[in-house]
């Protein structure tokens, strides 16, 4: 599995280099070695023997012992961890319930029962065994340890971080830690920056380093993880380690280039990337990402062929397929951009952006009905989200259902009631069904809030020129018109009140004004009054 990811998101796992330890429970054969069960000279011989994976041998010595004392339960159990060594789970589990029906808190059998009730998957039941075994032995090691994963592979952090936390040694009076066991290391490392403790995982990495592991998948391991904590800086370092150690290896290049990109190293994370490219070309991340390098250079039509490149290796890839609707929305090609945001919502349903995004463009093109079931559907799963509830209340506002705008809007100022884009879409209704003092009202209330709010100027404009109070208006239309430079409307509006109060020049310039923008707009995006102005904060929202 690949990584995708931009700036400040999570890494995620993969490929050969991360180490399967840190993600498993301590082998029985390690329990043995951590002193589960008395050291008698028969079964310390045993124990060395499993140690050594003389499982045959193991299982004689132990099956002699129990000919002799049938009862033995330190020899039972070291059976029940042959079995469990050889892969016979049913039969090691049988032995160690046997075990524990004679005495039900031995704890070398519970411990062992744990650990593979936790490898076949049942995870609810080992959490049981497990618990108990540490209500008898508070410190027992594997027992703590084996928890501990457990919990991590559930992704519950708070409750593994203590348990590991107590394997390494680390206590509020020692802040070393007592072990050198990397994979228990690794996954308290992993647990940290899954909990963003960004000031533990630096420490418990320094001690990782400082232990000098000749194993490239110790470091690669530190580096994913760094990563996985936004500590990209570091992260370039680790992998910059690995790559000297496993040189034109995909992975580590690939990992180089997205902790460089991260830290704005453009450059570097292009080589890095492209040199993964000269290794394996069929991977449509490395295009993906070499497409967010280019961009960001400014290399604008090349970032476009890059990520064509990778939906065309991988047509469900949602993310080049969203920006490439991003850069045809931009250049004013709407109909162009939606098969791509489509693409990418359907790919990715659970991403709201998408969502927000495809739904704008349905409403801008005038495709209500689309856009209505896109804002439907989001806001049964987000009934509180402003943005959905505001783009309800603005699609009915376009269709002239101001009932349900007006309802819709009112939600929306609960959630953030001094939005100034509620107040100007509240005016804009009240102006159209011809309430003048309302939407005053509005209109002002929203230029307060954001004096910069251009739909707001446009409005108020035009409710104080229904009203003949050209004098008014004048300078708030002026105003507005320096704060949009391309919409033609307002210069009609100014038109008509530089005629009304017979400034000829003025009117003529405003109306060779108005129409050079009304052919330069035409046929790019509608410009109705209906659908001005709708948010930036919406329109411009940018990819996480």
């Amino acid at each position: 599995m690949f990584i995708r990811f931009s700036k400040n998101q999570q890494l995620l796992s993969i490929c050969i280099f991360i180490l399967l330890a840190a993600q498993c429970v301590y082998s029985q054969t390690k329990a043995a070695r951590g002193k589960l069960i008395p050291a008698q000279t028969k079964q310390s011989e045993a124990v060395k023997l499993i140690q050594d994976k003389q499982f045959d041998q193991a299982e004689s010595l132990l099956r002699q012992t129990l000919e002799k004392s049938p009862s033995d339960l330190n020899a039972r159990t070291l059976l029940g961890v042959v079995f469990d060594q050889t892969n016979r789970s049913a039969e090691a589990e049988s032995e160690f319930l046997d075990v524990l029906r004679d005495n039900p808190k031995f704890v070398a059998a519970l411990a062992n029962l744990g650990a593979l009730l936790s490898r076949t998957n049942r995870q609810a039941e080992a959490i049981k065994i497990l618990e108990q075994v540490l209500l008898l032995q508070p410190n027992h090691p594997s027992a703590v340890f084996n928890l501990a994963a457990i919990y991590s592979e559930r992704r519950e952090f708070k409750k593994a971080l203590p348990l590991l936390e107590k394997s390494v040694g680390l206590t509020p009076a020692n802040k070393t830690p007592n072990t050198n066991d990397l994979s228990l290391l690794l996954t308290l490392a992993k647990t940290y920056a899954a909990e963003n403790k960004v000031k533990e995982l630096g420490k418990i990495s320094d001690y990782i380093e400082k232990l000098n592991s000749e194993d490239a998948r110790v470091w690669f391991t530190l580096g994913l993880t760094l990563a996985q904590a936004n500590q990209y800086e570091r992260a370039s370092r680790i992998f910059e380690q690995v790559n000297k150690m496993r040189p034109d290896t995909f992975e580590v290049l690939y990992n180089l280039g997205v902790a460089y990109y991260n830290i704005n190293k453009l450059n570097e994370a292009k080589t890095a990337l492209q040199q993964a490219v000269n290794l394996d070309a069929a991977k449509p991340e490395l295009f993906y990402r070499l497409g967010l390098i280019a961009a960001d250079q400014n290399e604008t039509e090349n970032a476009v062929g890059l990520w064509f490149k990778a939906i065309e290796l991988n047509p469900n890839f949602a993310e080049p397929n969203f920006l490439i609707g991003e850069e045809l929305r931009k250049r004013k090609n709407l109909k162009s951009a939606l098969p791509f945001y489509e693409k990418a919502v359907a790919v990715a349903p659970e991403n709201v952006l998408y969502q927000i995004r495809v739904g704008v463009t349905y409403f801008r093109l005038q495709r209500y009905e689309n856009a209505q079931t896109v804002f439907d559907n989001e806001l049964k799963k987000y009934p509180n989200d402003f943005r959905f509830n505001f783009l309800k209340g603005y699609l009915a506002r376009a269709q002239g259902l101001y009932d349900v705008a007006i309802a819709a809007f009112e939600k929306a100022a609960k959630i953030s009631p001094s939005n100034p884009d509620i107040f100007a879409s509240l005016g804009f209704i009240a102006f159209q069904r011809g309430e003048n003092l309302i939407a005053e009202k509005n209109l002002r209330k929203a230029i307060q809030l954001d004096p910069k709010n251009f739909p707001a100027h446009y409005d108020l404009g035009r409710v104080l020129v229904r009203q003949n109070r050209f004098a008014e208006a004048l300078p708030i239309l002026e105003r507005g018109a320096t704060l949009n430079k391309t919409d033609p409307s307002i210069r009609y509006q100014l038109f008509q009140i530089y005629s009304r109060l017979k400034q000829k020049d003025k009117a003529d310039a405003a109306f060779a004004e108005f129409k050079r923008l009304e052919k330069e707009v035409n046929g790019r995006e509608p410009a109705n009054d209906d659908q001005r102005g709708l948010p930036s904060a919406l329109e411009n929202t940018k990819p996480d």
